[in-house]
């Protein structure tokens, strides 16, 4: 028994080793364009390998979510790239949340390692919702670790998911309609996207400021 939870303990870390060590000779090709070039024809199964890239970026930090949500505006008609990326940011936003919440015991261990992110992300119980939605809106990074902390901090996964997804939401958009322009990258579209992506940021520190007033 003790020798089949010892094999179960090191199997996750193990894949994620695995995962990491095949991925990143390929880091430099993680890009929108050569997400969407290497995606399997069809709708449906562009959607699940974009979501499966979702979570795989969840899990090993290798690729870049704004490389996937403009991957997403290439691939797709706005309407589908929104409701794709939308579904991909609420998969990558659970996995390292769920892996936080098997490590509640080890929350202290965590604060001492990330001592700045852990600050952010021990909300009180009266102000969790706020907390992770400022946290979303501002593109607080990095990402995975803000879920990992959050799921450890015990915040309730419907609270999590549901400030969560609205504070990416902006950001998400902004995204998506970016990987519709990356072939034009002078054009009005373009800069406005990345004018949206600072602001929100700058939205979300003023907001954070005001609250801890």
């Amino acid at each position: 028994m003790e020798k089949e939870r010892r094999w179960r303990r090191w199997l996750g870390p193990a894949l994620l080793v695995l995962a990491l060590a095949a991925l990143w000779p390929l880091r430099r090709e993680l890009t929108a364009q050569a997400i969407a070039r290497r995606s399997p024809e069809g709708s449906a199964l562009a959607a699940a390998f974009l979501l499966g890239l979702y979570v795989l970026k969840s899990v090993t930090f290798c690729v870049p979510m704004s490389a996937l949500t403009a991957a997403g505006g290439l691939l797709f008609p706005l309407p589908a790239a929104l409701a794709v990326n939308l579904c991909g940011a609420a998969a990558a936003q659970t996995a390292p949340f769920l892996l936080g919440r098997r490590r509640q015991g080890d929350l202290e261990a965590l604060g001492r390692k990330y001592p700045k992110a852990a600050a952010l992300c021990r909300p009180p119980p009266g102000r969790r919702w706020q907390s992770v939605f400022l946290l979303r809106l501002g593109g607080a990074s990095p990402g995975d670790l803000v879920s990992l902390l959050l799921g450890a901090a015990g915040v309730p996964y419907g609270t999590y998911l549901s400030a969560g997804l609205l504070g990416a939401a902006p950001r998400v958009a902004a995204a998506t309609v970016l990987g519709a322009a990356l072939w034009s990258p002078g054009s009005p579209r373009f800069w406005i996207s990345l004018a949206v992506g600072g602001g929100l940021t700058a939205l979300a520190l003023a907001l954070w400021r005001l609250r801890r007033r």
